[in-house]
Order: C-alpha cells, then sequence, then structure tokens
C-alpha cells in the first residue's frame, strides 16, 4: 500500500468545479483501497491551518498566503489591481511552498499529486523535488497558461500574449520539474505542450470518471413526444455559451414545440441578463437542483461551450442517464462524442449550427431512446473503478 500526497486549491465541501470533484473520488476511492491518502488544499486566511479528516481521508487546510479569498464573493470579482496583484504573486509563492514543505516532512508521502494549484504555484514543486519526492500533475485547465483561463473578451486565446507569457514564465520554467503530467483530454495536454509546458515530463491521458453511487441509469420509460424537452446543466457564464442556446432555441422555437430547462447559477449581473434575453422564450430557471433529477427532466443536454472545455463531465452525466447531447467541437468535448450514435457536434463559430443540430435531434427523437443506451454503455468505460487503476499504475511507475 502506498502513502499519496493530494494537493488542489479546494477541497469538499468547496466544491469549485470539476477538479474537485475528481479529487475527492479519486481521494476516498484510494482510502477505501486502503491506501494512506493525504489532500493539501487552501483555506481562508483568517480561518487558520487545521486537519480533518473526511471519509477516511486526512484533509490539511493551509492559510492562504495572498492579498484576498477567492471564494469570498464568488459572483462579484475583486477590482482589476486586486487581481493583478493575486496573480504576481502566484507566479511563485514562497510563502505557501514553505507551509507545504511543513506538512510534506511530517507525512512523509511516497509522491506527491498536484492538480490545481492556483493559491499554492509552481514553487511547491521545487519543494517536493528537494525533499526526493516524485510528481505527478494533472490537468484540470489553462490556469498555468493564463489567468483568465484562455478565454478573454469572449475568445479563446490561440497563441500566448504578452501578459501571459510573463506570468508565466516562472511556471514554465517550474514544469520542468514534474516527473508526469497528465490530461484530462488529449486536447488539454496538447494544448500545454504547444505553448512550452512540461517538456522534460512524462505523458499520459486519463480522462475523469463519472460515479454511478447516485444510482443513475438509463430511462426505461419513453416519455411523451412533446414538447421537446432540452436542458442546460452548469455554470451560467458567457464562455459556456448560453446565449448561443437561447439564439438557436429563438430560431427553430416557432417550427418546434420545446420547452428549455436551464440548471445552475452564475454572476447576479450575468443572470439577470440572460432572464432579460430569454423573455419570450420558452425557457425556464431552475437554479442549483440535483444532477440525476435534471437529467431525467430532458429528453436531450445541449452543452454549446465557447470555451475549450478541458474535459466536460457534463456530457458523461447525461450519459449515465441514458441522454444524448449536442455538444460544440471546443477543447477534449469531441473526445466524448460519438457522432450520430451518442449526440451531435456542431462547430460554435458557424452561423445557425447550433439551430440545426436541434432540429436534427429533434428529427430523430424516436432514436433518442437507442441513443440513450449507446451513451450509457459509453459511459461504463468511465468508472471510478477504472480510473483509480490507471493512477495507480502511474504512481508505481514514478515511485519505482
Amino acid at each position: 500500500m502506498m502513502k499519496i500526497a493530494l494537493l488542489n486549491s479546494f477541497y469538499h465541501p468547496y466544491n469549485v468545479g470539476g477538479a474537485e470533484r475528481s479529487l475527492q473520488i479519486l481521494a476516498e476511492a484510494l482510502a477505501t483501497q486502503g491506501h494512506q491518502v493525504v489532500v493539501i488544499c487552501l483555506s481562508e486566511p483568517k480561518a487558520g491551518a487545521r486537519k480533518e479528516e473526511i471519509n477516511g481521508v486526512q484533509v490539511y487546510r493551509v492559510p492562504l498566503q495572498n492579498n484576498y479569498w477567492p471564494l469570498a464573493n464568488k459572483y462579484r470579482r475583486p477590482s482589476t489591481v486586486r487581481r493583478i496583484f493575486w496573480h504576481y504573486r502566484d507566479r511563485y509563492n514562497k510563502a505557501m511552498a514553505r507551509l507545504v514543505q511543513t506538512i510534506l516532512r511530517k507525512e512523509k508521502p511516497d509522491l506527491l499529486h498536484t492538480h490545481n494549484i492556483t493559491g499554492f504555484s509552481v514553487a511547491i514543486w521545487h519543494t517536493a523535488r528537494l525533499l526526493g519526492l516524485p510528481v505527478i500533475h494533472t490537468l484540470h485547465d489553462y490556469s498555468l497558461l493564463c489567468p483568465r483561463n484562455a478565454y478573454r473578451n469572449g475568445r479563446n486565446c490561440h497563441k500566448i500574449c504578452a501578459t501571459c507569457w510573463y506570468f508565466s514564465i516562472p511556471k514554465r520554467k517550474a514544469s520542468s520539474e514534474v516527473d508526469l503530467v497528465v490530461g484530462v483530454s488529449k486536447f488539454t495536454l496538447k494544448r500545454h505542450l504547444e505553448w512550452g509546458f512540461f517538456t522534460r515530463s512524462e505523458k499520459e491521458v486519463v480522462y475523469n470518471p463519472v460515479s454511478f453511487v447516485l444510482g443513475a441509469a438509463p430511462r426505461s420509460e419513453a416519455r411523451e413526444a412533446e414538447p421537446f424537452r432540452i436542458g442546460f446543466l452548469g455554470r451560467l457564464a458567457q464562455l459556456k455559451g448560453i446565449e448561443d442556446l437561447f439564439e438557436a432555441v429563438q430560431q427553430v422555437s416557432e417550427q418546434i414545440p420545446l420547452r428549455v430547462l436551464v440548471a445552475g447559477r452564475g454572476e447576479e449581473s450575468y443572470e439577470a441578463k440572460l432572464r432579460k434575453r430569454a423573455q419570450g422564450l420558452p425557457v425556464e430557471f431552475l437554479g442549483y437542483v440535483e444532477a440525476n433529477a435534471f437529467l431525467n427532466q430532458i429528453d436531450i443536454l445541449v452543452v454549446p461551450s465557447r470555451w475549450h472545455e478541458p474535459f466536460g463531465r457534463v456530457i458523461l452525466e447525461a450519459y449515465s442517464n441514458g441522454i444524448p447531447v449536442v455538444a460544440s467541437t471546443r477543447g477534449g468535448i469531441p473526445e466524448l462524442v460519438d457522432e450520430g450514435q451518442t449526440g451531435w457536434l456542431y462547430d460554435p463559430d458557424k452561423p445557425g449550427a447550433l439551430a440545426c443540430a436541434l432540429l436534427e435531434a429533434y428529427r430523430h427523437r424516436d432514436e433518442l431512446r437507442h441513443m440513450g443506451m449507446h451513451g450509457y454503455k459509453k459511459s461504463l468505460a468511465f468508472t471510478v473503478e477504472a480510473h483509480v487503476k490507471q493512477y495507480l499504475e502511474l504512481y508505481q511507475r514514478i515511485t519505482r
């Protein structure tokens, strides 16, 4: 059995996004198999350092050494000046490295597996190297490349700008101290390599898992033929492409009977903008909902991201409930969708493409249950057990 240190910016109950969900799944599954698991994550500065046990996992919460706590108000951003200072310090935060070093010296793990390291900075990789610990890093997003996650002014960044080049200098250099880098998709890994990161590291792709703990299963009964129920599940943000969905709905709403259910929240000002945009359309905002219960209400899930999604876990969640998808060709999304079998892909840069995809899905609505079964079978390849097995093999490789 191994002793494994996992590090991520946040950990349960601060489930900010997919990285936090994946980390908790991995940590608890490893602990269930008998491995000793230590998680290191950030805590609010005024809360101080503390240690606790969550579902068999030892969790160290380390007070952030920077000028504000990112989760102080999730839907309101700090001023530009404060953000610039925050990211400048996060280029290489020696204070955070010292705090992590104290924990690693005490716990003496066999390896350090880092995930999102915003707040800790790349300085922790050098700390691990000084302690003789092998390092594996999983790429869940593009925060190493760009403080804005490679998305600016409504567009994906296709090359590194001067600002990001400056902020990423120490990060790119430090990436050479990582023994093995893992992308949650081929696209995510390729993008980092193209921008000069991890040139000396071994490379692998390990897709995120989907949990079947909540009893997700393909729908066994046919739904009423009309209206055609379209769902959106996720954060309400411009980069998620929900405005494109509303535009497509406006284009097809007079041709087919439909209803659009929107599950998720976002910044208050943006939510207000969306509600105004949706006036007169068959759109219902549900706020936060439990994923499986929501998916059981719809015929098809739309994933209209304009951002290069690193993975697209919501697609697997849909599959595990027997729901086909209509999804954009951004980032790692095409790696999950089998065109015409588990759903449809469209180019978000092509005018009218999403509307055409929705019409295509409606025309094939009698085949959706069959497509849903294809998706369900595909989701079985992304089990927690398979995910943990892949990582254990990588752990053993770098600790030999």
